[in-house]
C-alpha cells in the first residue's frame, strides 16, 4: 500500500470534504507515492508522536489535529511544528489529519462519547448539510441522573483527570448536549433542542455567563483529554483501512497546579 491509496481509503470511510472550510485536513506532510510500512495514531503530531511512530517502524501518522493549522511565516526546527514538521521529512513519515471531518462523522469524537455515556436516541446537535452527521452529539440520559451524578459518570467513562460543574448540581438531567472539543459557542444550541445539560471544553467567559443565565448546565473538560477518548475508535477506521492495528500514542493529561 502507499501512502495515497491509504489517503483514499481514508477519504471513503470519513471523507475529507467533511471537514470544516477554515480547517487543514487531509495529506499535511509527506510524499503519496511512498510505501506505507505501518501506521500509528495520536492526537496531536507532535515531536513525541513522530519519534513513536518512527519507532514502531511507522511510516505513516495518523492525527487528529492538524500539524499545521495556522499559517507558517517561519519554520523554526528546535521546537513546536517546525521541529515536527522537521522530524517527519527528515524520516519520510507522511502525516494526515483527520480533524473537523472525524468531529462530523457518526464514528468521530462525539458519537464515539454518546455511546459511551450510554446516551438514547442519539442525534447530531447541529446536522450537517454536506452528507456527514453533523456537529457535536444530543440524547436522553437512560435514567434521569443529577447534574452531579452526571458529571461522576462522565469523569468516570471518559476516564478524565478532572471536571468543571457549573450550575445547580441536584438539578436533574434528562437531556444532554455534548461538543467534543471547543464547543462553547453551541450552548444556544444546546438549549434550543431541550437539553438540560451541556458538556464541552474550552468555555469562555461570556458563553458559560449566557448559557447558565438560559438554565444550562455546564460541564468543561479538558479539550486534549476528552478529544482523546475518540482515538481507539479512529484506530478502528485506521485499522480496516490499512489492514492492520495502528499502535495509539496517548498523551498524559496536563494536571493543573493550583497555587494560593
Amino acid at each position: 500500500m502507499l501512502v495515497k491509496d491509504l489517503l483514499k481509503s481514508l477519504d471513503t470511510m470519513v471523507p475529507f470534504s467533511w471537514a470544516e472550510e477554515w480547517d487543514n485536513s487531509g495529506l499535511l506532510a509527506g510524499d503519496p507515492e511512498s510505501p506505507v510500512t505501518g501506521v500509528a495514531v495520536c492526537l496531536d503530531p507532535s515531536p513525541e508522536a513522530m519519534e513513536f511512530a518512527a519507532e514502531k517502524g511507522c511510516s505513516v501518522l495518523v492525527s487528529h489535529h492538524p500539524l499545521i493549522f495556522s499559517p507558517l511565516k517561519k519554520l523554526d526546527v528546535s521546537t513546536g511544528t517546525g521541529k515536527a514538521v522537521a522530524f517527519a521529512l527528515k524520516r519520510d513519515i507522511a502525516v494526515i489529519s483527520m480533524h473537523t471531518n472525524w468531529d462530523s462523522s457518526p464514528r468521530g469524537v462525539n458519537a464515539a462519547i454518546a455511546a459511551a455515556l450510554g446516551l438514547e436516541s442519539v442525534s447530531a446537535l447541529v446536522p450537517s448539510l454536506s452528507g456527514a452527521w453533523g456537529l457535536g452529539a444530543l440524547g436522553d440520559v437512560p435514567s434521569a441522573l443529577t447534574g452531579r451524578e452526571l458529571g461522576q459518570r462522565i469523569l468516570s467513562v471518559l476516564n478524565l483527570s478532572r471536571l468543571d460543574l457549573y450550575g445547580d448540581p441536584h438539578r436533574p438531567v434528562n437531556r444532554l448536549a455534548l461538543c467534543g472539543g471547543s464547543g462553547g459557542s453551541l450552548w444556544s444550541e444546546a438549549k434550543a433542542a431541550g437539553a438540560d445539560a451541556f458538556f464541552t471544553s474550552d468555555l469562555k467567559y461570556h458563553e458559560r455567563m449566557d448559557s447558565l443565565a438560559s438554565g444550562l448546565i455546564l460541564l468543561a473538560g479538558d479539550h486534549g483529554e476528552v478529544e482523546s477518548f475518540s482515538l481507539d475508535a479512529m484506530a478502528r477506521v485506521v485499522s480496516e483501512a490499512f489492514g492492520f492495528e495502528p499502535p495509539i500514542f496517548r498523551t498524559m493529561p496536563a494536571i493543573p497546579v493550583i497555587i494560593g
